[in-house]
């Protein structure tokens, strides 16, 4: 019996090691790996949720870094792993900025997916996106009304063609666009990495109250991806490694740096007035 237990301690620690470091896996993953039924990884990953290593997902699960990790001060090492708990901590400074009862537009990438299971702390949410897989990981997460534009969702959710999208757009409020940003260009105008989101974002950042821009990474960019002028953003939160390329360039744009934690730096446009 003490084997057994052994063994079932040796592997929830290897699958909280392993969803730490890959961010986010599926149950047939794991047990190929670990070369146990789904059954068992399922009943692993429920306790391994219980317990706060991580949350499920359908399928499967997310990484989700502990309070208590977020809170320290030391640095992290460069690795995969830490790079995935520096996502995570943008995003919790994202949700600062999210209160009870909004419309958001969530766009695309990484770090918004990472986003999607923290919102479950806010109520009454409106959430509009155009990722399909996004859309569904909400509806595991949040009771929340999910819009899909130009996309497929089942459950009676709400969807529009390219041709009625700027129509319906219009006739809503959005108080907040998170979107993932690639780069800031010399020019200062901010850029994406999708050109086929550009035209639907662009008509989201001439109607939204608020936008936040999320630069997790320094990445190859193409200039005609460019989404609009850094000026017209309200907010940018950038990861640590990013500060030293845009820090001076975001003062020089009446960008002021407001808060600042070991994962990512925030500057506010203080001629927009966030707070």
């Amino acid at each position: 019996m003490a084997k057994v237990s052994s063994a079932l301690l040796k592997r929830r620690l290897d699958i909280a090691e392993i969803v730490r470091k890959q961010g986010e896996i599926k149950v047939d993953k794991l047990s190929d790996m670990l070369q146990v039924s789904h059954v068992t990884i399922r009943h692993d990953l429920t306790y391994l949720e219980q317990q706060g290593y991580l949350k499920r997902s359908f399928g499967g699960a997310i990484y989700i870094v502990p309070e208590a990790d977020l809170n320290r001060t030391t640095t992290p090492a460069s690795n995969n792993s830490t790079t995935i708990d520096s996502q995570i901590g943008l995003v919790k400074t994202c949700l600062s900025y999210i209160n009870d009862g909004e419309t958001i537009f969530l766009g695309h990438g990484n770090v918004i997916r990472k986003l999607i299971p923290f919102l479950h702390t806010k109520k009454s949410l409106k959430l509009i996106m155009n990722d399909i897989s996004n859309a569904q990981l909400v509806k595991e997460f949040l009771d929340a009304e999910v819009i899909l534009v130009g996309g497929a969702l089942l459950d009676g959710n709400i969807l529009y063609d390219p041709e009625t999208v700027k129509v319906f757009l219009n006739q809503l409020t959005i108080s907040h666009f998170i979107v993932e940003l690639a780069a800031i260009n010399k020019d200062n105008q901010v850029v994406i990495k999708n050109m086929e989101q550009l035209k639907t974002y662009q008509q989201i950042l001439k109607i939204t109250q608020h936008t936040i821009g999320i630069l997790p990474q320094i990445v190859s960019y193409h200039d005609n991806n460019i989404l609009g002028k850094l000026k017209h953003m309200d907010m940018v939160i950038l990861s640590r490694p990013t500060v030293t390329e845009y820090h001076q360039q975001l003062l020089e744009t009446n960008f002021k740096q407001y808060t600042t934690n070991k994962y990512c730096v925030t500057y506010h446009n203080i001629t927009r007035g966030m707070k």
